[in-house]
């Protein structure tokens, strides 16, 4: 049953997705268009559990390579081609990626399936190039970079690149002096446990010698071990920081330091301190560098939804990701917390899974690149949105690994961190939401309902999440697992008591769905709970 509303209006927040548009959080995420090019990656999707990271690879071992004749701008003869503006083979899972770039040059490493030029058997994971000139729209690749060694540490797989610019000085002892060092994650455990880093060296950033051992090798023979380097160059010659994960056996963030890139010497645990509370220890994706502010950005990973809220369907990356920056001065100490920026999920995009991103930078890892303060960022999602109105299993099956490509976002600073709380109906649901609406609904927008804050850096701090139960019942839930149905993502912040000019929320149930109301009868229906405060 419809409750009353007032004027309707198209709801053109969702149009048939190509670019990805995306919400703020004390600041802009903007669609973003640039040309097409390719590429992906393997870890652990952001997730680190060391059983879903065995099936994963199970799976990726099965996947067939799709690969073909298919290139960058798939210009003819490919019968799937990727939205405009993303990077990846289609076909194939794309992840994890690795970006720099110089003058109007955007190259790009990251990690998908591959046939290894050593060995035609093994079908596994691999590195990936590809470039764009985004002035030209020149394009080069993709083409493989980087594959397992046969009979060496890292001979079952290779993946997770991050790539650095600099002058290293014979680290191969060959008398060579090399331009890129591309970091990678390895292991020869075939159940893809006991992971380390290594490192390869190249003059061109396409012709890779690696290192012939891990220069971080796995703590762990049970979990999943070192993964999901980050690295940035801080003399411009061969002064290497490097961020990366540790699983062993909790996860946590560590910072290293090498004079040479090849010797690394552990500095210190990064804080936690001001990361998302109802994610405590999350997975993340990049770190880069802000050198005229002197801040540290990252972007971490939401968490997995649990199958149970899936129809049983396993997903294999997160539902999302956020966008951070600290003080330089407090990475280790925590003196300043993280400061969240931005959040990309599926509430705001309509992708089922949204997870791993890398940050556009220099070739030394700052983010002072021509669109600065703009941050710019690839994130590993699955392509296409699943309908409106699909059952769990089938949003479920909508983030299948050989659907992930990588999408481009940019987040921009702003000084309004509020966002419009808008309620839909198409004549059959009800859904309310700041994020992405489905053109195909029909959705009509009935009521703004007030404005939520993007951020709980204003004294908000009560969490307003998407859920969606079976296939059209869309509701807020103040519980980050939506109460055991499938969770879409966080629409923003609110205040949990009253206060001048704010408007309480209520959450109200029809007989087939949830609506959220301004009224505290809802409208002649069932009033469930008062949701918040929010501003008008």
């Amino acid at each position: 049953m419809e409750p009353s509303a007032g004027k309707n209006s198209p709801a053109n927040r969702g149009q048939p997705v190509e670019l990805l548009c995306v919400r703020p959080a004390s600041g802009r995420f903007e669609k973003y268009a640039l040309g097409t090019v390719i590429q992906a990656r393997r870890k652990s999707l952001c997730s680190g559990e060391d059983r879903s990271m065995r099936t994963l690879r199970n799976l990726v071992c099965r996947t067939a390579v799709t690969l073909a004749a298919c290139g960058a701008l798939m210009l003819g003869g490919c019968s799937k081609s990727l939205p405009n503006g993303a990077v990846g083979n289609p076909g194939v899972y794309n992840y994890s990626p690795s970006i720099i770039e110089q003058g109007n040059v955007r190259r790009f490493w990251w990690c998908s399936q591959g046939i290894n030029p050593a060995d035609s058997k093994q079908n596994t994971d691999s590195i990936w190039y590809a470039s764009i000139d985004m002035v030209t729209g020149k394009t080069e690749g993709p083409k493989l970079v980087l594959a397992e060694t046969p009979g060496a540490w890292d001979s079952a797989y290779t993946c997770n690149p991050k790539v650095v610019e600099g002058q290293f000085v014979n680290p191969l002892g060959d008398g060579v002096t090399y331009t890129y060092a591309l970091y990678y994650v390895a292991t020869n455990a075939a159940s893809g446990i006991a992971n380390g880093i290594g490192v390869a060296f190249s003059k061109d950033g396409t012709h890779f010698t690696k290192y012939p051992s891990a220069i971080l090798p796995s703590p762990t023979i049970e979990f999943y071990g070192e993964g999901q380097p980050s690295v940035y160059n801080a003399d411009g010659k061969s002064a290497i920081t490097m961020f990366y994960e540790d699983t062993n056996p909790n996860t946590k963030h560590k910072l290293a330091t090498s004079a040479d890139g090849v010797h690394f010497t552990v500095q210190g645990v990064m804080t936690t301190n001001g990361l998302d509370q109802d994610d405590p220890a999350p997975i993340w994706g990049d770190v880069a560098f802000d050198n005229k502010a002197g801040e540290w950005y990252a972007v971490y990973c939401r968490p997995v939804r649990p199958p149970s809220t899936t129809g049983d369907v396993a997903e294999y990356g997160q539902w999302g990701v956020e966008l951070y920056k600290i003080d330089k001065d407090s990475l280790l100490t925590g003196a300043t917390p993280w400061h969240q920026l931005g959040i990309m999920d599926t509430n705001l995009t309509g992708y089922e899974v949204n997870f791993i991103a890398g940050i556009v930078h220099d070739e030394f890892g700052n983010v002072n690149i021509s669109t600065y303060p703009t941050i710019e960022l690839y994130v590993s999602t699955s392509w296409p949105q699943p309908a409106w109105d699909a059952t769990p299993a089938e949003a479920g099956k909508s983030a299948r690994i050989e659907s992930w490509i990588l999408m481009p976002i940019k987040w921009q600073p702003a000084t309004n961190p509020l966002l419009a709380f808008d309620r839909y109906y198409n004549g059959e649901a009800h859904e309310v939401t700041t994020g992405w609406i489905s053109s195909d609904a029909k959705f009509k927008l009935q009521q703004t309902l007030g404005h939520l804050y993007a951020n709980s850096g204003h004294g908000a701090t009560t969490p307003f999440y998407g859920c969606k139960r079976g296939q059209k019942d869309y509701f807020i839930s103040l519980d980050r697992a939506c109460e055991g149905e499938r969770a879409l993502g966080t629409n923003g912040y609110a205040y949990s008591k009253p206060g001048s000019g704010l408007v309480p929320l209520y959450r109200c149930s029809t007989a087939v769905d949830h609506f959220v109301s301004q009224d505290p009868q809802c409208e002649g229906q069932t009033t469930d709970e008062l949701l918040g405060y929010v501003a008008p």
